[in-house]
């Protein structure tokens, strides 16, 4: 066999996961029919100018139009148009998550193929846990406006951290298209609001890190300081926001100027926990699983795995009840959780869940502590600061008049961070698997 055919089928095997994986998603939007905004957005193609279309949207309904510049096109073609491509961005989302998270070191093909693989295995979940939500008002005006501005934000920091960060011998030419694409994908990310805000929010943690570090932090970082200020001028300004939030409030929350600030972020807390114990989301249990399994592969205790198993057997507890028809408890919980949020329920509600909420946050801090302390600041940072990308992307739906209305479309970055942080710890019990058989070989080697 020459050396090209040996190259070829080492570099099939890396790639093969992505192929296989493609194949699934692919075949799974063929199973997905037009229904809600789909079917408006369809006969907006066909019956109207694009550039009328956008401008009177900006005018009367929302800031979003890079996004619906393409959405409108995408909802108007024949499906397979969007099949495909929608195919590509969750191929490509799958594709970025191991770029991101692993070192720039040398990687053989035996350890790429794997952690290609669990790229693949874990956004396929991710894709399953919130296939509802992506269906809720159509798949394709949701994806848009949703997974598209997620991929293009996964781009954007990898290029960050690809070129910016880190020394580069690119051309000038070169440079030009790395950093139009970059401007591109930050642009298009943060059309999406709860993007914009999330995005600001991992600048700000980055800034923070370089000043902690005494690093100099790049010109070009102030450049996309610029341009996130600029998304949230287009915000604040369009005039279709104000329209569609007066509208969202009569409609469908017509209380909502009557919260205040304290109301508003109960709110953003009450059904974050709320729906990590009634969701039975299949990401979140792997989460709490993995990272129990790898706070005591480190610790060796037994009080780790107790301690990290507190909020799955919340989850699975509270579960069961509701599967056997045992009711009380279950609706005792809920009963809590008024349109308002938990403060505004009787005291017994807010302690009892304020109890069980106490006890998923102190059993994350706790997991959180032992990997600082066994593994050291790095990857205790990157899961805290994961954590609060995804706390933030909730937070901002109390803020929003569409709290309830847009149900578990709020919960699509909460349930992609928890599936970054999945993918970190499972790599790393990987690794340390990988690290103990060679230390293993070594000794019985002597």
């Amino acid at each position: 066999m020459t050396i090209n055919k040996i190259n070829a089928k080492k570099s099939f095997l890396i790639y093969l996961p992505f192929v296989i994986f493609f194949a699934i998603v692919f075949i799974w939007h063929f199973k997905l029919s037009a229904i809600g905004d789909d079917l408006i957005y369809n006969k907006l193609y066909y019956g109207h100018n694009i550039f009328v279309v956008l401008s009177s949207h900006y005018e009367n309904w929302t800031s979003r139009v890079l996004i619906e510049f393409f959405l409108i096109p995408l909802a108007g073609l024949p499906r397979i148009v969007w099949n495909f491509f929608d195919s590509i961005i969750f191929l490509l989302i799958a594709v970025l998550i191991p770029k991101i998270a692993s070192n720039n070191g040398k990687i053989n093909e035996k350890k790429s193929f794997i952690l290609n693989s669990l790229s693949c295995i874990l956004v396929l979940i991710y894709i399953f846990t919130i296939s509802s939500a992506l269906n809720s008002t159509g798949n394709i005006a949701t994806t848009l406006n949703y997974t598209w501005p997620l991929f293009f934000g996964l781009l954007h920091f990898y290029l960050v951290k690809k070129y910016v960060f880190n020394e580069n011998n690119s051309g000038t030419i070169k440079k030009i298209v790395i950093y139009a694409v970059m401007i591109f994908a930050l642009i298009f990310a943060i059309n999406q609001e709860i993007l914009l805000m999330t995005i600001s929010v991992a600048y700000f943690l980055i800034i923070m890190y370089c000043l902690y570090n005494k690093v100099k932090i790049p010109n070009s970082i102030f450049l996309m300081l610029f341009i996130i200020f600029l998304g949230y001028l287009n915000v604040y300004l369009s005039p279709g926001n104000h329209a569609r939030i007066l509208f969202e409030i009569s409609s469908k929350f017509p209380d909502y100027n009557n919260l205040t600030l304290v109301n508003k972020i109960d709110l953003g807390i009450t059904v974050l926990f709320n729906r990590i114990m009634f969701s039975h989301s299949l990401i979140n249990l792997i989460f709490f699983a993995v990272l129990g399994v790898y706070v005591y592969s480190l610790t060796k205790k037994n009080t780790s795995i107790i301690i990290s198993s507190l909020p799955i057997i919340i989850i699975i507890t509270l579960g069961l009840m509701a599967f056997i028809g045992y009711l009380p408890i279950v609706e005792f919980i809920n009963e809590g959780i008024t349109k308002y949020g938990l403060l505004h329920s009787d005291l017994n509600h807010i302690v009892i869940n304020f109890i069980l909420y106490a006890i998923i946050m102190i059993s994350v801090f706790y997991n959180l502590l032992q990997i600082y302390k066994y593994r050291g600041k790095k990857l205790s940072y990157i899961i805290f600061c994961l954590l609060i990308l995804g706390f933030t992307s909730q937070m901002i739906r109390g803020f929003s008049p569409t709290v309830w209305a847009s149900a578990e479309r709020w919960e699509i970055y909460y349930y992609f961070f928890i599936t970054c942080i999945t993918y970190i710890l499972t790599v790393e019990l990987f690794e340390g698997k990988y690290r103990l058989k060679i230390l293993v070989c070594e000794l019985l080697s002597r």
